[in-house]
């Protein structure tokens, strides 16, 4: 008795690629749902109240010479790690890895340190340690369900 076996290249080929969409996919959907549950730190807004000064020599109305008229502003400190400065790097992908990446100079001191008094004025969950409700809390199997959601859609599996 002989038997022979065909291997459908085409069809590992379409998985193999499934997989690594269903990887950036279930990425992206990880990056999303951070990003609505709040979850970010948002950053310090600090107003502050400074003295605008015209020209040396120039008097108002009554006469007297402008010493300057206090103006206030408000700055933004930080308010870019939620949004323009975490991302998703797709580099990998195809060996099987997907990075969140937040590119600030201050993120890895706030995601360390929950103890700090966040404001949550912009995001009201706002903590130290945002990704821990995925990684080993009530949200952990997110991503796998998301990725088997995905990988059975895009290969018709």
């Amino acid at each position: 008795m002989t038997s022979t076996i065909i291997i459908n290249q085409q069809r590992i080929k379409q998985l193999t690629q499934a997989q690594i969409q269903a990887l950036e996919m279930t990425a992206e959907a990880l990056h999303t749902e951070v990003v609505q549950a709040q979850v970010i730190p948002f950053g310090e807004t600090k107003k502050e109240t400074y003295k605008e000064y015209g020209v040396r020599g120039q008097f108002a109305k009554t006469g007297r010479e402008y010493k300057g008229k206090a103006k206030t502003r408000t700055i933004y400190q930080g308010g870019t790690l939620q949004n323009e400065s975490t991302f998703v790097d797709y580099s990998n992908s195809s060996k099987g890895t997907v990075t969140l990446v937040s590119s600030t100079p201050y993120a890895r001191r706030l995601y360390y340190h929950p103890e700090y008094n966040f404001n949550i004025s912009e995001n009201k969950n706002a903590k130290g340690k945002w990704y821990e409700d995925w990684i080993d809390g009530k949200k952990k199997d997110f991503c796998i369900k998301t990725f088997k959601e995905f990988y059975k859609r895009l290969g018709g599996v």
